[in-house]
């Protein structure tokens, strides 16, 4: 039941190098590091009136304790926002502003990672092309997690990966603890070992 996990490579500070996400109703967790007075664009492809989930997560970590980026909607029909904003508006395109909003701290089981959760954001969108923006109001540096869609999609090819998925989060997630953890299961299981060998005698 966990999203699919996908990890940004590429340039996606402006708007026409926007990571294109085709089925917005399907459960992703987009995994990206923002970069100084950096805007990140996503853009929405729907094909029919459709309710968009998004959701930022933080990871639970010091690095980023007071990051707190936001996220901006932006499309045909949406007001245009108040003052001058750091992304890009298409022209006859207007955007929704979305400043972080507290929820919980979310413990993620699969990978085993926390992360402070901001309040989900709900819109029904019409058929057409739609951007998402995150960016942080003064420029900090930080990584965040975008979670798109509700839907649960999982396959064989998708279950039978999700040991290098595990690693690829867990190291995004923090290098240190991933080593530690797979230090501490490397001793676990050597030890197992030897008591097994050790009663065998």
């Amino acid at each position: 039941m966990a999203h699919h996990p996908q990890f940004v490579k590429t340039d996606i500070s402006r708007l026409e190098d926007a990571r294109i996400v085709s089925d917005p109703t399907t459960s992703q967790a987009i995994y990206a590091t923002l970069a100084q007075g950096k805007v990140h664009y996503y853009q929405l492809e729907t094909t029919e009136d459709q309710e968009i989930f998004v959701q930022m997560l933080i990871p639970f970590r010091p690095p980023n304790k007071d990051f707190r980026p936001r996220v901006a909607l932006i499309g045909p029909g949406l007001p245009e926002p108040d003052g001058d904003v750091p992304f890009t508006i298409p022209q006859d395109s207007g955007a929704l502003i979305f400043p972080w909003e507290d929820k919980e701290v979310f413990f993620e089981p699969f990978s085993q990672t926390r992360y402070y959760m901001a309040k989900e954001i709900r819109r029904s969108l019409s058929s057409g092309n739609w951007y998402v923006a995150v960016y942080h109001p003064e420029g900090k540096v930080g990584r965040y997690t975008l979670t798109i869609g509700e839907k649960d999609r999982w396959g064989v090819k998708e279950v039978l990966s999700f040991p290098a998925m595990w690693f690829r989060t867990r190291w995004w997630y923090s290098p240190g603890q991933t080593i530690a953890i797979i230090l501490g299961v490397a001793a676990l299981i050597a030890l197992l070992t030897w008591l097994v060998k050790r009663r065998k005698r």
